[in-house]
């Protein structure tokens, strides 16, 4: 029996034809990367890294790059990729949320509730604004950690209700 040619292993022109290849997808998904949000408002403007476990029997995690602007009011969060695709965008105002994953959306009237779907856990959106801001603010059942905000490092845990959870964000400088 002969052996199948594509099996064979490249030669100078084959090897050329598969990199080829390779560069042309990762410049395709290159192409198919989110344009960056245009900021409103510098000081209400935060880009970096976050990662949130909710410590659940398995627990579950969520790591993404993010881009927010807004208030607790009204604003807009991106959460991205490695490569910069886009996994889901939230977007609130005082009438409503609104969450898109893909070619998928779901409206609610409430933020948390969104917020919740996405992360696996509650967050405390009033409070989280204080933080990014380096101020503190209360938020029942979460310590927070400022100390390293001038490194651009947030933390903080929520031990009540069960589950816990831990956040973690890296501000972009």
């Amino acid at each position: 029996m002969k052996p199948c040619a594509l099996a064979k292993e490249p030669t100078g022109n084959g090897r050329r034809r598969v990199l080829a290849l390779a560069l042309a997808s990762v410049l395709l998904a290159a192409g198919c990367a989110t344009p960056r949000m245009t900021p409103m408002d510098a000081n209400a403007y935060w880009s970096g890294r976050m990662a949130i476990q909710v410590l659940k029997d398995p627990p579950e995690s969520l790591s993404a790059g993010f881009e927010l602007q807004g208030s607790a009011l009204a604003g807009e969060m991106v959460l991205l990729s490695p490569i910069g695709t886009t996994l889901a965008r939230l977007e609130w105002t005082p009438q409503g949320a609104r969450l898109t994953q893909g070619q998928q959306q779901v409206d609610s009237p409430s933020l948390q509730r969104l917020g919740a779907r996405l992360t696996g856990t509650e967050l405390p959106i009033a409070a989280l604004f204080e933080w990014l801001a380096g101020r503190p603010a209360e938020a029942p059942g979460w310590q927070v950690d400022l100390s390293a905000h001038a490194q651009g490092r947030i933390s903080a845990e929520r031990r009540e209700p069960s589950p816990g959870a831990v956040l973690r964000i890296a501000l972009d400088r």
